[in-house]
């Protein structure tokens, strides 16, 4: 009877807490229902700031595109050159005109934001663009007419006037038989040279792809975006016309015309160039996804309502029958004391727990599953960097005691295609026993892991090069093991072994050479045996070395500018294929074929790359299939392509960083004197995340960059000591410390004197 009443007490229970659970949420879905339909118009307000500053960014970083154009257009030798060119009427015109419309054409090619760009000439009257030049710049102008805008208005406006960064509205221009909304950039050069412009660079910029990016707004809520510029003119928009708005010119706010009723808007502001992105929402569309809202929530709840009902009672039915059981095996001495079988049953669990040493000692001595999953990424060849590998080596702390070493895969003999759960179980005692007996045949310097239902894997590694003694000796442990095993748990495995890898990107080639050295058809009436790897004669062997993870690898390296590890790799292609294989004419041609395509994706994916040098590898690829000359001659010419690449991609990171660290320095020159100099205000003038700041600047400069600081503030102190009568206070301020104190303190440690003391140094000299 005691059994009944605490069937039908736990069922009762399991029942309320699963009702309790569903009417919780139920009444938290309410109030948040309550506050979600008031919140809804905020939401969809976030919803579209949020894309209007999407929109804001992309525009943003197209413009920030634009200005690195124009900045390297400023340095192009070439432009400089014609630019200053008073005269057009010289032989040498053509030639000069000829060099700049060439270097403008790799632009049009790899970016689609300079499809339609030209540079005007002011002092000769000439425009050169990608495409062509024009002497007769009316003929430039006949096939983009401005609409509204005549020759001489197009001519005075856009190429006369010095101007800078500047935006001309969308205007439309019919460019040949087509008619596009297009805004017009132009920046004047040279840059210092305000009143008199040499030459004007003009960026046509397609408004339909901007039109686009605001349609996904007005769309929305049945309204409308645009954009205006700091001064309120109408830059583009999609939607809406100049006479939905107004600009006013006191508080610089945009207002809409006679639409508070019906609409709504939000904006946001570019710090870029000042332009001003404006969302404008229907009230009523809003109001129309709230009813629908409203509708779907309460059918929802009605569901839910019945939907948990029937789920609360399965659920507590079916939770209920093994605590009943549970309850039935555990013997109850006076039923009036079980109050709670929860309790009851926690408290025994606990008690056996607490006295099963064995279990306790199990868990605890698990294997780390960090050192599991970085053995098999090495094992199956995930890991294609060397510096990756090591990290995650040191970040599992793996106990490898050097990059040599064996990888081999103990296979359990059996002769079933599929296992059922019984076998499976088995098997999985069977990998335990092979784990625990590698730990104790290797005194635990092995690292194991499981990688397939019959199979274990285990890498062995060595501080230097493998002895053959020790090899030997390797070889004897691993039979003795197999004899264990099957001495031991009646267990037959064989033993596959790959070849010794020397570094631990290799340990990939050593366990696929492991795998294969294994039988394909296992004997079970044979005993088990070590199978190892053996190299072929060169006689033997008629494919290429080159496979995908080394040209990954290769890859990788000329794009980091690793001169080194491309120098590496590549000499373990031309030791592989020249001297340990006999290849034979048709396969030299295949891995000369691979090694081409690897050069020509290494350039195909590297824009940054001068189009001069792609060029110059491109004729000399072609020009290997003329040469006569020897295989080993060829494969080294492709090296010395690599190490070119690799050289140059190096060489312009290389120039990147001076002229970032140029800039800190004359940052820091300019603005020394103020006392809360700090590492943000440095790294956000430079563009430099905070962190890096410090070590870019040690590795290219040598010194600490709160050293530099102090250096340039001592130098400028010691300068007033000698040439002014200013007081240490005020020399200090002038210095950009907070106090004399602090001066004193750094003018002591920088000279070895105080500043007093320098000063009447100095006097007494």
């Amino acid at each position: 009877m005691f059994a009944r009443l605490e069937k039908i007490n736990i069922f009762r229970k399991f029942l309320l807490s699963y009702i309790l659970i569903l009417v919780i949420p139920l009444l938290a879905s309410v109030i948040v229902y309550k506050v979600s339909i008031h919140k809804l118009k905020d939401y969809a307000t976030e919803n579209s700031k949020n894309l209007l500053n999407q929109t804001k960014d992309i525009i943003d970083q197209k413009n920030e595109e634009i200005e690195k154009f124009v900045f390297q257009m400023s340095l192009n030798p070439d432009i400089n050159q014609l630019m200053y060119r008073k005269s057009k009427n010289d032989i040498n015109f053509g030639y000069e005109a000829y060099k700049v419309r060439n270097s403008l054409q790799p632009y049009l090619y790899t970016n689609k934001l300079f499809s339609n760009f030209y540079i005007y000439f002011n002092q000769i009257d000439t425009i050169v663009s990608p495409k062509s030049s024009y002497v007769r710049t009316k003929d430039f102008y006949n096939t983009h007419v401005y609409e509204g805008l005549g020759y001489d208005e197009w001519k005075k406006t856009i190429h006369q006037t010095y101007l800078s960064r500047y935006f001309m509205p969308a205007t439309m221009v019919k460019i040949g038989k087509g008619t596009k909304p297009i805004i017009t950039y132009v920046q004047s050069l040279p840059f210092s040279e305000k009143g008199n412009p040499k030459a004007n660079i003009v960026v046509m910029i397609n408004g339909a792809e901007i039109t686009s990016m605001l349609h996904r707004i007005s769309s929305q809520y049945d309204g409308a975006a645009f954009i205006v510029n700091e001064k309120g003119d109408f830059i583009i928009g999609d939607n809406i016309n100049d006479k939905m708005i107004m600009f006013d010119k006191s508080n610089g706010k945009i207002k809409l015309k006679n639409h508070d009723k019906k609409f709504m808007y939000i904006e946001t502001k570019s710090n870029n160039n000042k332009w001003t992105y404006v969302a404008v929402l229907s009230k009523k569309k809003l109001s129309a996804d709230i009813s629908f809202m409203q509708t779907i929530s309460i059918v929802i709840a009605i569901i839910t309502i019945i939907v948990g009902l029937l789920m609360a009672l399965l659920f507590s039915y079916k939770n209920c029958i093994p605590l009943n059981r549970l309850l039935g095996m555990m013997k109850i001495t006076d039923a009036r004391k079980v109050t709670n079988p929860y309790d009851f049953i926690h408290s025994n669990v606990e008690d056996i727990i607490a006295k099963n040493d064995t279990l306790k000692e199990q868990l605890q001595n698990q294997l780390p599953i960090m050192q599991d999953s970085v053995l098999r990424k090495l094992a199956i060849g995930e890991l294609t960097s060397t510096k990756e590998a090591q990290a995650l080596i040191e970040q599992a702390n793996m106990p490898l005691k050097g990059h040599y070493g064996y990888v081999g895969i103990v296979q359990i003999i059996h002769l079933l295609n599929e296992l059922d759960k019984d076998m499976l179980d088995e098997m999985n005692v069977a990998q335990i026993y092979i784990q625990n007996e590698l730990t104790d045949i290797f005194l635990g310097d092995v690292l194991h892991s499981n990688i397939e239902k019959d199979q274990v894997l285990f890498l062995l590694s060595f501080e230097k090069q493998i002895s053959p003694q020790e090899t030997k000796n390797v070889e004897e442990t691993l039979n003795l093991l197999i004899n264990q095993l099957e001495k031991k748990y009646s267990l037959k495995v064989n033993i596959g072994l790959g070849s010794q890898f020397e570094q631990v990107l290799d340990i990939h080639q050593s366990f696929e050479e492991a795998k294969g050295s294994l039988p394909f058809i296992q004997a079970i009436h044979h005993k088990g045996s070590l199978y190892r790897f053996k190299q072929k004669y060169k006689e033997d062997t008629v494919d290429y070395y080159y496979p995908v993870e080394l040209e990954l690898r290769l890859i990788n390296a000329v794009k980091s500018g690793e001169i080194n590890e491309v120098k590496e790799i590549f000499d373990k292609v031309l030791i592989e294929n020249i001297e340990n294989r006999a290849l034979s004419y048709q396969t030299g041609k295949q891995l000369f074929a691979s090694l081409k395509g690897t050069v020509i994706r290494i350039y195909l994916k590297n824009t940054q790359l001068n189009p001069v040098l792609v060029q110059k590898i491109r004729n000399r690829l072609e020009e290997l299939y003329s040469i006569k000359g020897s295989f080993g001659e060829n494969l080294k010419r492709i090296k010395e392509i690599l190490i070119e690449v690799s050289q140059s991609i190096y060489e312009s990171k290389a120039v990147g960083r001076h002229q970032v660290i140029h800039r800190i320095k004359e940052w820091i020159k300019k603005n020394y004197q103020d006392p809360d100099l700090s590492l943000y205000k440095i790294a956000d003038a430079v563009g430099l995340p905070e962190k890096m700041l410090p070590s870019i600047f040690k590795e290219h400069v040598g010194v600490n960059i709160s050293d530099f600081i102090e250096d340039v503030r001592i130098s400028f102190a010691k300068s007033k000591l000698i040439h002014s009568q200013d007081s240490i206070e005020e020399i200090a301020l002038l210095s950009g410390y907070n106090s004399a104190h602090s001066f004193r303190r750094a003018f002591k440690r920088n000279t070895g004197s105080s500043p007093s003391e320098f000063r009447k140094m100095l006097k007494e000299a």
